[in-house]
């Protein structure tokens, strides 16, 4: 009898043990994981404190690379969309405009209460935000991540005088609402020109 319950008791003991390496298994895959998913989407580990032996680590928001790829999230599509924006389009949008490494806001059309009137695809904006609102329905709204080679690079640029500025390579995040398609008529008063 003690045999046997000796023999199970170690049964046991052996199944736990394994339950237990194969969490800790997976937790270390989380982490692993879940530092390399923080890796890409533009974090970096950085030491915050220490507290005697131990030290105490943080992730900060950084910039993406230079040469990421343009990031366009739909938001919110109307549901009826007979027209999409192209090339040479007039557009009256509102957006807000923060960076990607701390969400300071840097422009706003909507702090300024006026709409933005544009002609899309002279490079009145940065070729980020023009690309970014290609194809897009009146009443849409669309998150773009714009990394710096297709924004402002390596030039620092003034924000409007509501906000701050922003550093060379920057990533943006532009918060966009598509009010209407404009004609030309309809536009010039709200356009401007750079000669």
């Amino acid at each position: 009898m003690k045999t046997v319950l000796s023999l199970l008791l170690l049964v046991i003991l052996a199944a736990a043990l394994h339950q237990a390496e194969s969490l800790d298994w997976r937790r270390r895959r989380d982490k692993l994981l879940g530092i390399e998913r923080k890796k890409r989407t533009g974090y970096r580990k950085v030491k915050s404190r220490t507290f005697g032996k131990d030290k105490k680590w943080e992730w900060e928001k950084i910039d993406l690379p230079a040469d990421s790829p343009l990031r366009i999230g739909v938001k919110h599509r109307p549901k009826i969309c007979d027209t999409r924006t192209k090339s040479g389009d007039y557009l009256s949008v509102h957006y807000n405009g923060t960076l990607y490494s701390n969400g300071d806001l840097f422009d706003s059309s909507i702090l300024r209460e006026e709409p933005f009137v544009f002609q899309l695809g002279r490079r009145q904006m940065n070729e980020g935000f023009e690309k970014g609102l290609l194809g897009m329905c009146v009443g849409e709204h669309r998150k773009l991540v714009v990394p710096s080679d297709m924004a402002y690079g390596e030039t620092k640029v003034l924000g409007s005088e509501l906000t701050g500025r922003v550093k060379p390579a920057s990533t943006l995040v532009y918060h966009v609402e598509l009010l209407e398609i404009l004609t030309q008529k309809e536009a010039a008063p709200h356009l401007f020109w750079d000669f």
